[in-house]
């Protein structure tokens, strides 16, 4: 309609927000590939800088999905599609919404294929630069940039005990319980796996255990597969370094890990997840 009636910058930014919903709430991969990737080529003659923008922020959604599909761009480039200097080049330009995009993006490829030490000092920079930012910051990416953040955030907190780490994460859960007050069917489960994370960094194993069994159950219930797959293999991580879960315990949660990313379509990851120890 847009596009009908010349209103072209609106229309390319409708196909830029629907791609970065698609692909975050977890659309299946392989049709949506296809679908950004016809937009990228329905649009790569457009010259406006309004209109390069917008294209060029579809770019990393499409690498993205490339990453987890485990085609052309392969696995191994999960870190790599999105540079420091991208980020740095978008934040000189006082593109907020497009750094934060890409980090969002990075962040989410990072956590998944487990890559955590190359991202361990961008997240350092870029978090609490975001947190100041406040409103300013894109209205739906930040619900993603705040979720794998605060994954991360507990991570790292789980390995150095640094402080600054569960100052994110706390912020993290803070929006999280705002957010699910408003819509439990989009956020319940997110926060049910961040305070299973905050419960098991902090050594409390039982709740964290509670939490996780939530994660999967909510992520299920509201079809979020990707999620549930991501909920699945922390928690049989977390059974392997609790000691408090039996073998087959463990093996299926990881067989439901990867089955959900093979519905999602994410057999670069599921390639992944099979090959690890």
């Amino acid at each position: 309609m847009s596009l009908k009636y010349g209103m072209i910058d609106y229309a390319l930014f409708s196909g830029m927000a629907l791609a970065y919903r698609a692909f975050f709430t977890g659309s299946l991969l392989q049709p949506l590939r296809k679908e950004v990737a016809l937009y990228l080529r329905s649009n790569v003659e457009r010259h406006k800088r309004s209109r390069k923008l917008t294209h060029l922020m579809v770019v990393p959604i499409f690498n993205g999905i490339s990453c987890l599909r485990g085609s052309s761009s392969g696995t191994e480039n999960a870190e790599k599609f999105i540079t420091e200097e991208h980020l740095a080049e978008a934040l000189r330009n006082k593109e907020f919404m497009f750094c934060e995009s890409m980090l969002a993006i990075k962040m989410m490829c990072s956590f998944i294929f487990r890559r955590l030490n190359e991202i361990k000092a961008t997240v350092r920079q870029y978090l609490e630069l975001f947190e100041r930012q406040g409103s300013a910051s894109a209205q739906f990416i930040n619900i993603y940039r705040l979720f794998y953040g605060g994954l991360l955030s507990l991570h790292f907190y789980r390995e150095s005990r640094d402080q600054f780490w569960m100052d994110r994460a706390a912020h993290a859960i803070q929006k999280m319980e705002v957010w699910t007050a408003e819509s439990v069917w989009n956020f319940e489960n997110k926060l049910f796996l961040l305070q299973a994370e905050r419960h098991y960094a902090s050594g409390e194993m039982d709740c964290a255990a509670e939490k996780y069994k939530l994660a999967q159950e909510s992520s299920k219930n509201h079809r979020f597969v990707h999620e549930e797959a991501l909920a699945c293999e922390l928690a049989a991580a977390f059974h392997v370094k609790a000691g408090n879960g039996n073998a087959i315990v463990v093996a299926e949660l990881i067989d439901r890990a990867v089955t959900c990313y093979q519905t999602w379509g994410a057999e670069g990851k599921v390639e992944s997840l099979l090959l690890s120890p």
